[in-house]
C-alpha cells in the first residue's frame, strides 16, 4: 500500500476517510457505506487504491484505480 492511497475506516464508532500518509480525515460521518462511497469516488479522481478497514483493523476491501494513472509508452 502506498501513502498516497485512500483509507476508509472506523475511529470510536465513527467511519472516516482519509489519505493514507494523514492523520486528518477529509471525510466523516454518515455510516460505513456513505464513507466507503466517498472514498471510492476519490481514489478514482486521483487515480489511487481505496482500502477499507474494518473496526478491528482488518483490511476489509482494497480496490485499485490506478489503471487511470498508467499510460502506454509512445511509440518511437
Amino acid at each position: 500500500m502506498a501513502v498516497d492511497d485512500i483509507e476508509t475506516y472506523c475511529e470510536n464508532g465513527i467511519w472516516k476517510t482519509r489519505w493514507r500518509n494523514s492523520e486528518i480525515p477529509f471525510a466523516a460521518g454518515g455510516g460505513r457505506q456513505r464513507q466507503t462511497s466517498q472514498g471510492a469516488i476519490v481514489a478514482c479522481w486521483y487515480g489511487v487504491d481505496h482500502i477499507i478497514t474494518d473496526p478491528d483493523g482488518t483490511i476489509a476491501e482494497h480496490n485499485s484505480y490506478r489503471y487511470r494513472r498508467e499510460y502506454e509508452p509512445s511509440a518511437r
